[in-house]
């Protein structure tokens, strides 16, 4: 499953400041608790994310570091470091929550609030991802922007992949963004 942060992936479209990462330790959850939903993201992750124009020209290239912590049945902290190509750093903070609906449903919400005054948030929701498993599709628009994410965790050989697709507008200019992060070995 995936987050986006991304949310966290409108935070990887600026500059970002240092995040020191947490030692983690995640309140015990139950498969039926909203959160559960987030659980596969917890820990820390870093990786590169990318953005290319609708011709397939890269934009920009992000060094990325994100932190999720289950805080309780409801809630996932999240954390955010970009480092942009000319070294400035943006972050942001946040959370990811999650609200069973009466018919059952999940009802998904990501916001961060980002080092550089920006906030993004975005509506999520579980679906079935390319390989069959369960994924994450975050969604947000607004006048001046449009922006849709798939999100998934996956395991290739011994490494844990968090990966992001999405696409976006932004004005009157569509992108394709891709993020690929690794779990890192204190997670």
């Amino acid at each position: 499953m995936i987050h986006l942060a991304l949310i966290v992936a409108i935070a990887w479209l600026s500059p970002t400041p240092a995040i020191t990462t947490p030692n983690i330790t995640t309140p015990p959850t139950t498969p039926t608790d909203p959160v559960a939903v987030y659980h596969e993201l917890d820990g820390t992750w870093r990786g590169t994310f990318v953005g290319f124009d609708a011709a397939g020209r890269e934009l920009y290239r992000i060094r990325v570091e994100q932190v999720y912590e289950t805080v309780d049945a409801t809630t996932q902290r999240v954390r955010v470091k970009d480092t942009m190509p000319d070294g400035t750093v943006i972050t942001g903070e946040g959370e990811n929550t999650a609200r069973r609906r009466p018919d059952g449903s999940l009802e998904l919400r990501c916001v961060v609030r980002k080092s550089n005054g920006e906030r993004v948030e975005h509506a999520g929701r579980v679906v079935r991802g390319p390989g069959g498993g369960s994924a994450l599709v975050w969604h947000s628009r607004s006048t001046d922007r449009t922006e849709t994410f798939l999100e998934q965790v996956r395991t290739v050989g011994e490494r844990t992949l968090y990966e992001i697709n999405g696409m976006g507008r932004y004005g009157g200019s569509a992108m394709l963004m891709q993020g690929r992060y690794v779990r890192q070995a204190d997670s």
